[in-house]
C-alpha cells in the first residue's frame, strides 16, 4: 500500500466505500510495517495516490474530498459544513507514504469559561545593579 489513502471499512464496489471506523495510533503502527496482519475484524482498504487526482463524493454531506499533489481539499456541497463536520470527514482516512503513516486526531478540546477572565498573572524579578 505505498503512497495511498487508507480507510477502515468495506468496498461494495470499485466506486463505493463504506467507512466502519477511524484510524488511530495502533492502526498507524500496523500499517507502517511492511506486512501487517490485523487481529481485529477491521478491514483496511487503500486508494492509490499514484494518480494525479483522487475525488471522493460524500453522500451524507453532499460534498467532495479531493486528494491531489500531496494536499487534501474538502469542497462543500449545497449545505455549508461546520468545522466539526470537516474534521470528522478528514479523520476517516490515513495517508501512507512508503513506511510512514499519517492521520488526523482530534484531541479533547478545552472549553472556555463564559465568565469573565481573571487578569493575567505577571511574574517579575529584579536585581540591584552596582554602579
Amino acid at each position: 500500500m505505498p503512497n495511498s489513502l487508507i480507510f477502515i471499512g468495506e468496498r461494495p464496489s470499485h466506486l463505493e466505500m463504506e467507512i466502519k471506523g477511524k484510524p488511530d495510533f495502533y492502526d498507524a503502527i500496523l500499517l507502517s510495517k511492511k506486512s501487517h496482519h490485523p487481529t481485529s475484524n477491521l478491514s483496511y482498504h487503500s486508494i492509490p495516490l499514484t494518480q494525479s487526482r483522487v475525488t471522493i463524493h460524500i453522500r451524507e454531506t453532499n460534498s467532495q474530498f479531493n486528494c491531489q499533489h500531496q494536499s487534501l481539499q474538502l469542497i462543500e456541497g449545497r449545505k455549508q459544513l461546520s468545522e466539526e463536520d470537516a474534521y470528522d470527514i478528514f479523520t476517516n482516512f490515513a495517508i501512507k507514504e512508503d513506511n510512514k503513516v499519517a492521520f488526523l486526531l482530534i484531541a479533547g478540546r478545552k472549553r472556555m469559561k463564559t465568565s469573565e477572565k481573571d487578569e493575567p498573572k505577571v511574574l517579575a524579578a529584579s536585581k540591584k545593579l552596582e554602579v
